[in-house]
């Protein structure tokens, strides 16, 4: 029996909880890492999409006869990774000239509670 307690190779009991603890605490801060990047990148994408909506309602403008563009909104529903995010589009009309108009497109989406928006803006003219 004496054998046994003078074998002191292993790790204690209160060695392993402090490592146990050292680790779970690392592990938290790597997961809220991974919260704070995964959030960013869904506001990223967000913003991406708005990006190509916008593009796509200018060319949609842009490819209209002058004569019966008009301002008007609608709204797009996304799903991306498993989310589902609502675009509002609201484009205006702005006359320049007799011959020349400033269409201005924007986009808002809501995430956590704030408003983001992107807007393009561009002019058109007609053959005189």
């Amino acid at each position: 029996m004496t054998t046994a307690l003078q074998n002191k190779k292993g790790f204690s009991l209160i060695e392993v909880l402090v490592a146990v603890c050292i680790l779970s605490i690392s592990m938290l801060a790597i997961l809220e890492a991974v919260v704070i990047t995964i959030e960013h990148n869904l506001n990223n994408v967000s913003r991406d999409e708005s990006v190509r909506i916008a593009e796509a309602k200018m060319n949609e403008l842009r490819n209209t006869t002058f004569s019966t563009l008009a301002s008007g909104s609608s709204s797009v529903t996304r799903n991306f990774r498993r989310f589902t995010r609502t675009f509002n589009i609201q484009w205006t009309i702005n006359n320049l000239s007799a011959n020349s108009i400033a269409i201005v497109v924007m986009v808002t989406w809501t995430y956590k509670g704030i408003q983001h928006t992107h807007s393009v803006t561009s002019m058109v003219s007609t053959d005189v």
